[in-house]
């Protein structure tokens, strides 16, 4: 199949047509690969077939030809003038005619072919360029799509051994100590016991908080509204922060496995970059459907930050924020951050369901 840049833009010739055509006060005649006039300072004869050029194509035959006032008297549809073949990749995609003597016509003509030659080899270098952007873009987006996918798969691997195995080993440790404890008579030696079974309550919750961090089990299980009132009320706890959130709306609703774990992995780092960084007081979350849309909304207010210099640096924030918006492409989202010095930060996610 032909690419489009391979064709004549009729528009473009009917600008080059009216330029030489003013320059020399004659008419000019773009022919395409059929012979069909497409662009003539003479309007009405676009739409017409140049017979000489018609039959020159036809035959394959591709050369440079003069149509001698002789020639008008029995060919159809041409006029006394020089016509050069338009080549591209070794192919004639058309011709240009410039009416008039030969000695007049022939240079234009030449002149005016190989310009449109340069635009045509212009147009397909770009339309290269633009092609191999592209196709390095959907690479990286299915590669980064499947690095997100491992990382998760492992994370949710790890989490659930954290959560089943080794929970369950600290605990029956716990108790273990605790019944031991009750067993000895010695004070020295039970608090030597306590102390180690307080040891290991601390090791029990600091597995839990990694499990947490790396893949809650609500969120597999009961879904994102429930992991993330989770993940917020014990972040408000932790960082004693206020949280305000709406979204209760959803109740227990599921979404695809793919935009839950999105949004609660930009809800994560959002809520860390704040933690770190923004010094807030208030964090307003909100998630709602709107018209077929999931839309999350996080703002704060903290000191907030100057956007032009966060897009010209590379700090572990901005790395970040680029994270959260690599996850929304990634399911076809879209993510817009605002923010100005002592007014705060908001987050805005939509993404189609």
């Amino acid at each position: 199949m032909e690419n489009e840049y391979q064709r004549l833009d009729a528009k473009f010739a009917q600008s080059l047509v009216d330029i030489v055509a003013a320059e020399l006060n004659k008419n000019v005649n773009i022919l395409d690969d059929r012979g069909v006039i497409i662009a003539s300072f003479s309007r009405d004869r676009i739409g017409q077939v140049h017979e000489a050029g018609a039959r020159m194509l036809k035959a394959e035959m591709i050369k440079e030809f003069y149509v001698s006032e002789e020639d008008e008297l029995h060919l159809r549809g041409i006029r006394n003038g020089f016509n050069v073949p338009i080549m591209f990749e070794n192919k004639c995609v058309g011709v240009i005619g410039v009416t008039g003597d030969l000695k007049t016509a022939e240079p234009y003509a030449r002149l005016a072919a190989r310009f449109v030659e340069a635009n045509l080899q212009s147009n397909a270098r770009q339309e290269k360029l633009v092609g191999a952007l592209k196709e390095k873009e959907e690479l990286q987006s299915i590669f980064l799509n499947k690095i997100i996918r491992v990382q998760e798969e492992e994370r949710k691997k790890i989490s659930r051994e954290l959560h089943d195995e080794t929970s369950q080993s600290l605990t029956s440790i716990i108790v273990g100590l605790r019944i031991l404890a009750e067993q000895v008579q010695n004070s020295g030696e039970r608090e030597k016991i306590l102390q180690m079974r307080d040891l290991a309550l601390t090791t029990l919750e600091a597995v839990h908080d990694m499990a947490v961090q790396l893949r809650p089990v609500l969120l597999d299980d009961l879904g994102l509204v429930a992991a993330a009132q989770k993940y917020i009320a014990n972040y408000s706890k932790q960082y004693k922060i206020l949280m305000n959130i709406e979204f209760n709306i959803l109740s227990r609703e599921r979404f695809a496995t793919e935009v839950e774990i999105a949004l609660y992995r930009i809800l994560q780092e959002a809520l860390t970059n704040i933690v770190k960084h923004a010094g807030a007081t208030q964090v307003w979350v909100s998630l709602y459907k709107k018209q077929n849309k999931l839309i999350l909304i996080i703002n704060d207010n903290g000191v907030g930050f100057n956007l032009d210099l966060f897009k010209s640096t590379h700090s572990r924030t901005s790395l970040g924020i680029y994270g959260m918006g690599e996850r929304v492409s990634l399911v076809d989202g879209t993510f817009e951050i605002k923010s100005e010095i002592g007014q705060g930060t908001k987050i805005f996610v939509e993404i189609p369901l």
